[in-house]
């Protein structure tokens, strides 16, 4: 476990809780990649170094053809040990805490080929556990049902296929106990409920692991009274688990293999038993199946300086603000924001208007574009959609509240139609994919983003990718104006996006970067997302429109810092767009539609779903 024994390293180094207490991202935090090979690349990673007072020094001058889509194996190939080698030769290396992506630098990463063996070797392997962890179910019910004297409903529990389901199983099991339980209510002496009993706990302790044993030493009810012994063997039992789930979340930070495979389905059966192993196995089939193994350029730069990252799928965010990760995993993870647009003007103009609205903050109205989604009473705490529609509301009315900015919110089905948004800083809505709609004259400095996948497949109008017949929202809107974007440039999932209400409340508290914002409200990494603006861009440095105290629960610090006296207020206003695409006319693999079908992986938690 090479990977472990580095952690273990970088964390004696780092203090915990001081790691989240950081003055604002400032320029000699920040390093600088462009392609050496393009010269329009050069050039504006220089022009922003001089703009922002970055050293030259803090230049990486990157080797490799000029393609904005790349292999996997390039990426671990070559690009991730050049990047990762000239970090580590620098001197300002344990300084840096951002990375800056320029123009021509490689913008997404193919997902692999799924007949590689590194994906067919862990479909044989897990398949393989799979069936054994069956097996021992089906001998574990039959031995159920002979105990309580069935010996005819024991061999019928021989017929369970070895590709039953995780659900047939726990059918299965659960008709076994019924005769079992009766069994064990109906002994007569003491050592037979004794010997009865233990051949119970035996099998919900096999089936359910160590989570089944604490459930069985708990309390059972609230007037229960535990011995001093108990309440010792149920802490005893409480503490192991936390101790698994500690190292499950290690595993999880590694390349999946199967010698990784191996260890985490040990430490997953001791956890959850034959059920808990064979649920995890099954998670990891099914995004085996979906081979979620591309991600952004950026998004995987983030961990340039993790050993071994995993490839499948995405990992939590260390920066989140919800996190729990240590301080040593925050450390080790860089933000990561792209200077690129339609064409290399596009960009000088949006950095000089980020440092321009910066110094006379950011003026102008707030558009938010909900849908006016209500909760699903189907899915009361799974239903992403109508969490991030109501978000949109939240923001909405977090402002009029609290700021004396100028709120425009529709919460209707359509989008905003063409000329409807004047004077827009801030903008966030849904739901028109790859369709950006002309509905906004932008001031200089103007953040926003569209809640869709997609939305950043292609960004520069070189790009042999691009899809001519589309228009996604990410470079239209830098085209036309904006400074700063966010999307994803593969199928990212709703849940992948910062939620409106936290990312630009943070924004407007002016306390962090544009860089600091996204990744303290962007639940995921090593994904489809990425950033797109000067991460050094803070457009309410000087003027907050937002008190830390008014920000969404659990977003608040200890200490607040000032507000700058409130501007005049002006009578926020509705407005209702007409027109718009329907959101029956969207591709069926496209962002979410109105009522959505979830793909269904049992226990498993993706982007799109309630995290």
């Amino acid at each position: 476990m090479r990977f472990l024994a580095f952690f273990a390293l970088i964390a004696g180094l780092v203090c915990g809780p001081a790691a989240l207490a950081r003055a604002e991202l400032t320029p000699d935090q920040v390093a600088i990649i462009a392609m050496a090979q393009s010269e329009t690349s050069r050039e504006l990673a220089e022009y922003y170094a001089k703009a922002r007072g970055i050293p030259a020094s803090q230049m990486l001058l990157l080797d490799g053809p000029v393609s904005q889509q790349i292999t996997r194996y390039q990426w671990d190939e070559t690009y991730r040990p050049a990047i990762l080698a000239w970090l580590k030769q620098q001197d300002f290396f344990p300084r840096i805490r951002c990375l800056a992506t320029t123009w021509d630098v490689p913008l997404q990463i193919a997902p692999i080929n799924p007949a590689a063996p590194q994906i067919t070797e862990r479909v044989a392997f897990l398949r393989e556990a799979r069936v054994d962890f069956v097996r021992q179910s089906k001998t574990l019910i039959r031995m159920l049902y002979s105990a309580s004297g069935q010996p005819g409903a024991a061999s019928m529990a021989g017929m369970i296929a070895d590709d039953a389901s995780l659900e047939d199983l726990f059918k299965q099991f659960s008709a076994a106990m019924k005769p079992t339980q009766a069994w064990l209510q109906s002994a007569r002496s003491p050592s037979e409920r004794e010997r009865a009993g233990q051949f119970v706990d035996r099998a919900l302790a096999t089936i359910s692991g160590n989570q089944g044993l604490a459930r069985l030493a708990a309390p059972r009810g609230k007037s229960a009274q535990l011995t001093p012994e108990q309440r010792s063997r149920l802490a005893y039992l409480v503490g192991r688990s936390e101790g698994y789930q500690r190292g499950m979340e290690s595993l999880n930070l590694l390349r999946g293999t199967p010698a990784r495979d191996a260890q985490a389905i040990e430490l997953t059966q001791t956890m959850g038993g034959l059920f808990g192993a064979i649920r995890w196995i099954d998670q990891q089939l099914y995004l085996l199946e979906k081979n979620f193994t591309g991600a952004s350029f950026d998004s995987e730069l983030s961990l340039i300086l993790w050993q071994d990252p995993p490839v499948l799928s995405w990992v939590s965010n260390p920066w989140h603000y919800k996190s729990e990760a240590s301080a040593a995993s925050r450390r080790t993870t860089l933000m990561v924001a792209r200077l690129s647009a339609p064409a290399a003007p596009i960009v000088r103009r949006m950095i000089d208007n980020a440092m321009t609205a910066e110094k006379e903050s950011l003026q102008g109205t707030v558009y938010l574009d909900a849908r006016g989604l209500r909760q699903n009473p189907a899915k009361p705490t799974g239903d992403v959609f109508s969490q991030y529609d109501a978000s949109l509301r939240d923001l909405a009315e977090r402002l009029r509240r609290h700021t004396s900015l100028k709120v425009v919110l529709d919460n209707n089905q359509e989008v905003f139609q063409p000329d409807r948004c004047p004077k827009a800083a801030l903008y966030c809505g849904w739901h028109s994919l790859g369709r950006y709609v002309d509905a906004f004259e932008w001031t200089p400095g103007a953040v926003g983003y569209h809640l869709s996948s997609l939305e950043a497949s292609w960004l520069q109008l070189n790009d042999d990718n691009r899809v001519q017949t589309t228009r996604p929202w990410c470079p239209e809107m830098l085209a036309d104006g904006a400074v700063a974007t966010l999307g994803s440039c593969q199928e990212a999932y709703l849940a992948a996006f910062p939620p409106p209400d936290e990312f630009f409340s943070l924004l407007l508290t002016g306390k962090y970067t544009l860089a600091e914002t996204y990744y303290r409200t962007c639940p995921f990494l090593s994904w489809t997302m990425l950033l797109i603006g000067d991460p050094l861009y803070n457009p309410y440095k000087n003027a907050p429109k937002l008190s830390e105290t008014a920000l969404p629960e659990g977003m608040k610090p200890a200490t607040a810092r000032p507000v700058a006296p409130a501007e005049p207020s002006v009578e926020p206003e509705e407005t209702k767009a007409t027109g718009g695409k329907s959101p029956q006319d969207l591709p069926p693999e496209a962002s979410p539609p109105a009522e959505p079908d979830e793909p269904e992986a049992p226990g498993i938690l993706l982007p799109g779903m309630d995290p």
